[in-house]
């Protein structure tokens, strides 16, 4: 992380997610409709397909069984993703680093908007952009292991239009240490 800092740069604040569970409430719903739905829905196209062609393609079969196995692996790798991400709050940016140590970032001065966003179970997650408010609720956790980017516009590849800090522990401090960040500059 250190090499990752611009000359002057420091760190106000630092935090990772809480524990949370795979099925935890406000995304069981969500993770287990999107389980029926591809388990219906591979059903229902092996069913047309047999019903059609009258014997079993094993590539295809094969294929159909791939897809649905990766839809019902997606949120284990998810949680993965997202236990293993790291946040900072520097004196000049918002910065994310996901599993594979990749780096995000943030200005505090590109940040136009941001939320504190209470889930179901009453987790705190900190939304930064005001892009991405629009889809919050139902890309939350794919939206924390993928900051919004736009690299029609943006010379720098880490640059993010909006990021998530997911499930952090002290959401209202930090969002209270952005408004004095906010203050600082208007000021």
């Amino acid at each position: 992380m250190r090499s990752y800092l611009r000359p002057g740069e420091r760190i106000c604040w630092q935090g990772k997610p809480a524990p949370f569970l795979l099925l935890e409430q406000g995304a069981r719903e969500q993770i287990l409709r999107k389980w029926v739905l591809a388990l219906a829905g591979a059903a229902g196209v092996l069913a047309v397909y047999l019903t059609a062609n009258g014997s079993w393609n094993l590539g295809f079969v094969g294929l159909v069984i791939l897809a649905v196995a990766a839809v019902i692996v997606s949120p284990f790798t998810e949680a993965k993703s997202l236990r293993a991400c790291h946040y900072w709050l520097t004196d000049q940016r918002a910065i994310l680093m996901t599993r594979d140590k990749t780096f995000y970032f943030m200005d505090l001065s590109d940040i136009d908007e941001y939320q504190v966003v209470e889930r179901a179970g009453g987790e705190k997650c900190l939304v930064l952009g005001g892009e991405l408010f629009p889809e919050i609720h139902k890309q939350l956790r794919w939206r924390a292991c993928h900051p919004k980017m736009d690299l029609r516009e943006n010379e720098e590849e880490d640059r993010a239009q909006g990021m998530i800090f997911y499930e952090i522990p002290d959401a209202d401090a930090v969002a209270e240490l952005l408004e004095q960040r906010r203050q600082a500059r208007i000021a």
